[in-house]
């Protein structure tokens, strides 16, 4: 059955500024026609070529969902959205005409360009081609694991007493290395996750088919908050989801939550340990240079301490696949003053060192 994303689309070549919630359709077939924003163009195009003008109107999915239904009712393999009533006039949020291009084609109009991305159809719990359960057949690695971006770290790892070089993973970008260690009475694995929310989301799906299911991620972030210093300690409440790989694994929304149980819990542990600590949003984009003086102020405005660039995706999988995250981020650069301020972040190796530790307890 297919998953509704969050805005759905009806086209209507009612004149002038009138709207019709409840256009012919309704009573000749029932119901009335609508599109996700992939099907919109080619709905169009098919069915209102001869059309003088044509609207797009915009509804809020949430506002239709007592009547609506997914179906395929041509047989051509593919379902459509269709309403079964007048259209809720509260439903509608947005209306824009479309336009012709040089070949006499409708075109999606530029004042909702953020609404026809790929990215907003929504996910479905169809099995992928390739499923990692079908790779990594065996459950070798214990259910703990840190996610640790510091090298300099996991190079270390090999001389505490117990530790085992496990098994690599691979990509094209050469072989990961997973290590398990004793820790407190568990067994602990430890792997780097890889750089950027494709690479550490893929990572993440071998490491659940293999086995682990609690997972700390421990790194570093760009500082949203002039007054946040080198080291500054945030558990992550929530990420902002300005990412494409999040999109394929759950539906549209601004943020993907950590479990709230979990944030609790690692603030709390984290008091008794006596480390001083925020409680936040980050921020999870792919474009490491388009981080704009504009973009940034958004994002502070809207809450967020940190950003990133894979904790959004590491979320939605581990969602997906019904594993727990949480994670633990220390305040690098700046990005929220007026000029970036490298601050030589990537060589504060104690608040490194210390904050692998620090997430080992977490999972304690």
């Amino acid at each position: 059955m297919q998953t509704s994303p969050p805005y759905l689309f009806h086209l209507s070549n009612a004149q002038g500024l009138n709207i019709d919630f409840a256009p012919p359709s309704l009573e000749t077939d029932g119901f009335v026609h609508l599109s996700a924003s992939h099907q919109v163009l080619r709905t169009a195009n098919q069915w209102f070529q001869k059309a003088s003008e044509l609207k797009i109107l915009v509804l809020e999915t949430e506002a239709l969902q007592d009547r609506l239904k997914w179906e395929d009712s041509y047989q051509k393999g593919e379902e459509f959205p269709h309403y079964y009533g007048p259209l809720p006039q509260d439903s509608l949020k947005a209306v824009a005409v479309l336009s012709r291009d040089a070949q006499g084609q409708w075109v999606w109009p530029a004042t909702l360009s953020g609404l026809q991305s790929p990215l907003l159809d929504a996910p479905t719990e169809e099995a992928g081609v390739i499923e990692p359960s079908l790779r990594f057949r065996e459950k070798k690695l214990p259910k703990n694991c840190v996610l640790c971006f510091f090298q300099e770290v996991l190079a270390k790892l090999s001389s505490v007493e117990g530790a085992e070089r496990h098994l690599s993973l691979g990509s094209e970008i050469g072989a990961t290395e997973v290590v398990t260690l004793p820790f407190k009475g568990q067994t602990l694995a430890v792997c780097y996750p890889g750089v950027g929310g494709p690479l550490a989301g893929a990572t993440l799906e071998e490491l659940i088919a293999l086995g682990c299911q609690n997972f700390v991620l421990c790194g570093g972030a760009g500082s949203l908050v002039k007054e946040q210093t080198l080291g500054h300690l945030v558990v992550v409440e929530s990420a902002l989801r300005d990412e494409g790989l999040s999109h394929h694994y759950r539906p549209a929304s601004e943020r993907i939550p950590v479990r709230s149980e979990l944030v609790s819990r690692f603030s709390k542990k984290l008091s008794e340990l006596g480390v001083e600590h925020t409680i936040g949003p980050t921020w999870t984009t792919d474009a490491l240079y388009r981080e704009t003086p504009s973009r940034i102020a958004r994002r502070r405005e809207a809450g967020c301490l940190t950003v990133e660039m894979e904790l959004a995706s590491l979320l939605a999988v581990a969602q997906f696949r019904g594993a727990e995250l949480g994670a633990l981020l220390y305040c690098g650069d700046d990005v929220g003053s007026e000029n970036w301020d490298f601050r030589d972040w990537t060589s504060a190796h104690t608040v490194r060192e210390r904050l692998f530790w620090l997430s080992a307890e977490m999972l304690g």
